[in-house]
C-alpha cells in the first residue's frame, strides 16, 4: 500500500548569492509515493550493534535510488538515508532523523 503519502528525495548542495559565502542546502531531486514499513528485530539489533539508531523505514515506489540522494523530507521532517535496498518495483530506505535541519532550496 502506498498510503504514507509523498516524500521528497534531496541532495545536499552548496548554494548562495554572488559575493556571499556558499551555504549548504537541501535541493529536491525527486518525489515518490511511499509506505511506512515495520523495523524488524534483526534490522534493529544490527543497527544497535553498529551503535546506530534507525528512526524510520519506508518503501518508495516508482523510483530508483541514486548515490547522490542522501536525504529525505517527509512532512517537514528531515532524514538522512542510511541504507537503500532495491526491491522489484520499489526501494526500501532506512532513515535516521537529523538533529540539525538544513534549509530547503526550491527552484
Amino acid at each position: 500500500m502506498r498510503d504514507g503519502g509523498i516524500l521528497s528525495i534531496c541532495a545536499l548542495e552548496e548554494r548562495g548569492e554572488k559575493g556571499f559565502m556558499p551555504k549548504e542546502v537541501l535541493v529536491e531531486k525527486a518525489t515518490a509515493f511511499f509506505a511506512y514499513r515495520t523495523i524488524g528485530v534483526t534490522r534493529m539489533y544490527a543497527a544497535l550493534g553498529a551503535n546506530r539508531q534507525i528512526d524510520l523505514l519506508v518503501r518508495c515506489y516508482n523510483t530508483s535510488h541514486k548515490r547522490e540522494w542522501k536525504y529525505v523530507v517527509i512532512d517537514g521532517e528531515q532524514f538522512r538515508i542510511d541504507a537503500a535496498q532495491p526491491q522489484d518495483d520499489a526501494v526500501d530506505l532506512t532513515l535516521i532523523r537529523l538533529e540539525e535541519f538544513y534549509d530547503l532550496f526550491t527552484e
